[in-house]
């Protein structure tokens, strides 16, 4: 039985680590400033946001008093940075001179969030990646997991209500997704997330 268990979250790390061969995270939450360079910025710089997916070899800087959380798809490792300095984005983990916060996801939330898309991406044609899920404990199974999520977050912390929503688009259920957002709407250490999934969950609700 234990072979067995090891054998699934090992695949499903797989499925995770591979949802795109040069993505090997994502940045989740981000307060303040921030710049990245790299393949992830194209030539140059850009200003680094929530949910964009990041590569190996990326840096980011991070202004006085900014703070950023990334998790990797790979080991599923979070990291929440408090700036200012600079990072380098690794295969697994970052490197810097700065001392991360460091946490540890679940695979089964990890291989879900990598499957959020990309910020930028949330409205264009084929990038929201549904499935009808045949397993009718799906969602049940996705609240269970979203209150172990959210029993254990520090406050603040926004990666319960991504996991979710990307959970919910994955079920079709943007019923309950609307009811989400809605729940969170006003609330300002959720815009980022309520700008990134209202788009995503009214592309998913207009191909139903």
């Amino acid at each position: 039985m234990q072979i067995i268990k090891l054998i699934v979250t090992a695949a499903v790390w797989f499925a995770a680590a591979s949802h795109a061969q040069t993505d090997v995270g994502m940045i989740t939450q981000l307060g303040g400033e921030a710049t990245i360079t790299g393949g992830s910025a194209g030539s140059g710089s850009q200003a680094a946001v929530p949910f964009l997916k990041i590569a190996s070899g990326d840096k980011i800087s991070l202004s006085n008093g900014a703070q950023l959380k990334i998790v990797y798809f790979g080991n599923g490792r979070q990291e929440t940075w408090k700036g200012g300095g600079q990072i380098e984005v690794g295969g697994l983990e970052s490197k810097s001179n700065l001392k991360p916060e460091v946490s540890q996801l679940p695979a089964l939330v990890v291989n879900q969030l990598a499957k959020t898309p990309a910020a930028g991406q949330q409205g264009k044609a084929g990038m929201v990646r549904m499935r009808s899920i045949g397993n009718p404990d799906a969602a049940k199974h996705l609240d269970k997991q979203y209150a172990d999520l959210k029993r254990d977050a520090a406050a603040g912390d926004t990666t319960p209500e991504v996991y979710l929503l990307s959970g919910l688009v994955e079920l079709k259920d943007f019923a309950r997704a609307r009811t989400v957002l809605g729940d969170l709407s006003g609330k300002a250490e959720y815009k980022p997330v309520v700008d990134h999934f209202t788009p995503v969950v009214n592309a998913g609700a207009g191909s139903k």
